[in-house]
């Protein structure tokens, strides 16, 4: 399906950037545009949980996560001397774009910069997996992910920090 008037009307996103609006917002603009399917897709895209056996972008972005957790899970058992093999999942396909954003963030000093050059790679496969199809419904669950990435960043702030740290101190406290 193709939607070129809803990709149209999309703002550009830039890894960094704020997000122009929520992913949940975008949810909302998609209704009735998208088919039964799509959004159905979507829906799992968005709260966390694609379907590995779907077809398409779906599927796609599910193994290309699944190798990203399973490089992270290897790249850590190394750092600390255990051995993840016993915990890798299964996914189709290989990706080494993933390889390296693994590779390359955990090179990092931080995890916090760790935890950025693994979005950063996240946002390369997205880039990836829309690049086929423009005004595509992988182009809108591209845009999508990268909401809720960019979400997540934009939620990282000082204030939203010192506030959990507070948290957490109070309820051991209790």
């Amino acid at each position: 399906m193709s939607y070129e008037y809803l990709v149209a009307s999309l703002p550009l996103l830039f890894w960094g950037d704020p997000p122009p609006f929520s992913a949940s917002d975008f949810r909302h603009r998609c209704d009735g545009v998208l088919t039964p399917a799509d959004g159905a897709a979507l829906d799992r895209l968005l709260a966390g949980r694609p379907d590995p056996e779907a077809p398409g972008f779906e599927g796609a972005w599910a193994a290309r996560e699944t190798q990203l957790r399973n490089a992270v899970a290897a790249a850590r058992a190394a750092r600390y001397g255990g051995d993840a093999r016993a915990n890798r999942r299964p996914h189709p396909g290989w990706d080494g774009g993933i390889e390296k954003s693994v590779t390359d963030a955990f090179v990092k000093e931080s995890p916090l910069e760790r935890e950025m050059e693994l979005d950063r790679g996240r946002w390369r496969a997205l880039d990836d997996l829309a690049r086929g199809k423009p005004f595509g419904a992988e182009a809108v669950f591209a845009f999508a992910l990268k909401l809720r990435i960019a979400e997540r960043w934009a939620a990282l702030t000082d204030d939203a920090g010192r506030a959990k740290f507070e948290a957490l101190l109070a309820a051991i406290g209790s």
